[in-house]
């Protein structure tokens, strides 16, 4: 379907304009008529369908000031003048410049719209010109708002959990082990509804889209058709630049609706695009006396032994200093616990072989009270006690936000950190009372704490360029991946190690429908965690320990499967995880994509995954269970997007080292293979 080209034109008519852009999937057409816009046509390229059923605002604009709040739409302004700052094959954009008269002075707003060769979908934004009106605010920008026929129907990912957030997603961290496994192979409903991917009534085709803004928003209720949002607190004076409203298109059934979403995330979106995740080993995971784990009480001396047992494993690249670091205040170093600094940690570490990263919690302080509220009480957030550490959440409206910026960055260079993970639910802003922090109302804090945590992000990356900054503030929003590397999906820690590894390739599986592999860190908790089973690594059967480690080479091997008392791991498991992690690494850039196969694991059957680019990689075969099972082998699975001409040379790569043949298959008649109980598989499809 793709081609090189951008498409369109821009022509006057009698009383106004009209003009289109587009490429090979989409083409949109606007009028401009007695000097008002509007979109009159949307069409998937594909089978020429009019997708467009009413344009109900081109764009709309609010804006609070002198008490009151005021709403203005496309009806309320005129084109001034149509240009067209980019006209080649390559890139097309057209700005529309159009006025409307506020309290006697003029608000200039431009419309723009976008093309690029070679892509799947078009851009729109919105950029408000300074207007001379003091005291007044944008607080938000509708992009688009238009309503589809009635045969484009919203898709979801089938709901498997006992709880929902209030988008409605999956709540896939509370009760996980409720999931609702029946329909296994029903992965979606179909209905008025979607937060990202739109199908066409037996078509084979649909639209997929997202607001690129840190504040966007975007959501599809049939009835009232598509809306997407730039949220802001900016003043009119100043004007702003929205980010863009995405739509793009797709052919197939709605798994690839969800892969070109996911796609155009993560090639135009995430900040964690081309970053490799390292392997670590975190402090949380050493065990003391009576099976009890160590939590936060490390220190300089058990460091430094355990430095030496990790540099002798041989596939550690980040030692994780996890609760336990810090002393006084949030992000400062424990001095009683490290008299040399974590310099001298971060440099043994250096030379063995591994960066540092370290556990954060500076705003919300759920887990231990520091001395900051007692020294600066005025940077609080009134009654916003945490349950754990009883300590008062922290305003990022507030002057502190400089002291916790200041140290982020330097984790990431005085500190050597390639990872920070943001723990506390920080994200999630917390109402504040408090009348000395810069916020009016509800609004204005949650986008200034938002615009404040994503500097901070922001001056870190630019200080150390591969930092993995990691949070864990459900739900996970893909807006904030602009700024985040990575948000963690669930926090599973309290279920034995063969059921534990069973709900991490649910939630796993349910997750990536919606939201970037790449960008999710799943639960860091693995096969050593002490409530998965006493003594996991001395008396669980090897068997079972093989099994999670491998199973979890699709959801957080590097975060998990290594996190392990060296003290306690048997020679033979850890041989084992030598070859393991040799064999991801050695095949990680196939590892970073995700596709899903065999339907939403029940713990019964076979279940898998798919790690397949452009036409070559790994399926995943896992089995649940204790007795021996058969599959075919999903060749055909529509996010593989396997050709079904080709003949596929398959390899058996479960033994780590090389690939075993199993002869060649066309998607069209798979072999069939099986799994003794509890083996894990990986089979490469055109793998040398």
């Amino acid at each position: 379907m793709m081609n090189d080209k951008a498409i369109g034109f821009v022509q006057d008519i009698p009383g106004g304009i009209v003009f289109e852009i587009g490429n090979s999937w989409l083409v949109r057409r606007v009028h401009g008529i007695s000097g008002r816009i509007g979109t009159t046509s949307f069409t998937n390229v594909l089978n020429s369908e009019e997708y467009l059923e009413e344009t109900l605002a081109e764009f709309e604009i609010v804006i609070s000031g002198e008490g009151q709040t005021v709403s203005l739409d496309f009806r309320d302004f005129i084109i001034t003048s149509c240009s067209t700052p980019n006209w080649d094959d390559g890139l097309k954009t057209i700005e529309v410049r159009l006025e409307s008269d506020l309290n006697g002075v003029k608000l200039p707003v431009s419309v723009f719209y976008e093309s690029r060769a070679g892509t799947d979908f078009i851009r729109k934004w919105i950029t408000i010109h300074p207007c001379d009106i003091e005291g007044w605010t944008i607080r938000s920008v509708t992009i688009e708002n238009m309503r589809f026929k009635e045969m484009v129907e919203g898709v979801t990912p089938q709901p498997r959990y006992i709880k929902t957030h209030a988008n409605h997603e999956d709540n896939v961290h509370i009760e996980p082990e409720n999931v609702n496994a029946a329909e296994s192979q029903r992965p979606f409903a179909f209905g008025d509804s979607a937060r990202a991917v739109l199908s066409y009534w037996g078509y084979g085709e649909g639209l997929y889209f997202f607001t690129e803004s840190l504040t966007g928003e975007e959501s599809f209720y049939r009835p009232t058709g598509l809306m997407m949002k730039h949220i802001d607190c900016v003043p009119l004076t100043e004007g702003l630049t929205t980010g863009a409203a995405v739509i793009g298109g797709y052919a197939g059934p709605p798994e690839i609706g969800f892969k070109r979403y996911s796609r155009h995330l993560m090639e135009h979106w995430c900040v964690v695009r081309e970053k490799s995740i390292p392997v670590a080993w975190n402090t949380w995971l050493v065990t003391r006396e009576g099976n009890r784990p160590i939590l936060s009480y490390y220190d300089r001396t058990l460091l430094l032994d355990y430095i030496e047992l990790i540099k002798q494993a041989g596939f550690y690249e980040l030692l994780h200093l996890d609760l336990g670091w810090e002393s006084g205040w949030p992000l400062k170093v424990d001095a009683d616990k490290f008299p040399k600094g974590i310099s001298e940690i971060a440099k043994r570490a250096k030379e063995a072989g591994m960066d540092m990263g370290f556990w954060t919690n500076p705003f919300s302080c759920s887990y231990w009270r520091g001395n900051v509220e007692d020294e600066h009480p005025e940077w609080t957030v009134p009654n916003s006690v945490s349950g754990r550490s009883n300590a008062l959440s922290l305003c990022a409206v507030s002057d502190y936000y400089e002291y916790v910026r200041e140290r982020f960055v330097a984790l990431a260079t005085d500190m050597n950190a390639a990872s920070i993970y943001w723990d506390g639910n920080d994200w999630n802003t917390p109402d504040c009372s408090a009348r000395n922090h810069s916020h009016r109302d509800r609004h204005e804090l949650e986008v200034k704490a938002r615009k404040r945590l994503a500097e901070m992000c922001r001056q870190a990356h630019e200080a150390r360029p591969d930092l993995i900054i990691a949070a864990f503030s459900p739900p996970v929003d893909n807006h904030r991946l602009c700024a985040l590397d990575q948000e963690q999906a669930a926090d599973t820690h309290r279920f034995p190690t063969i059921q534990a590894e069973l709900i991490q390739r649910q939630q796993m599986y349910q997750m990536t429908w919606e939201h970037p592999f790449h960008a999710i860190r799943p639960s860091w908790h693995g096969v050593d965690w002490h409530e998965a089973g006493e003594d996991n690594l001395t008396r669980r059967p090897l068997h079972e320990l093989f099994h999670a480690e491998m199973s979890m080479i699709a959801c957080g091997l590097a975060q998990a499967g290594g996190s392990i008392d060296l003290k306690r791991a048997r020679p033979h498991f850890l041989e084992f995880l030598r070859k393991l992690f040799a064999f991801r690494k050695r095949f990680e850039h196939y590892f970073d994509t995700y596709q899903h196969v065999l339907g939403f694991p029940d713990g019964k059957s076979i279940d898998g995954s798919g790690h397949i680019v452009d036409g070559s990689g790994f399926i995943v075969l896992v089995n649940p269970t204790e007795d021996d099972l058969t599959v075919k082998i999903p060749l055909d699975a529509p996010e593989l997007e396997l050709s079904s001409e080709k003949e596929l040379v398959l390899t058996d790569w479960s033994g780590l080292e090389s690939g075993g043949p199993l002869g060649s298959a066309k998607t069209g008649s798979p072999p069939e293979i099986e799994l003794t109980g509890l083996q894990v598989r990986y089979i490469g499809v055109n793998v040398g």
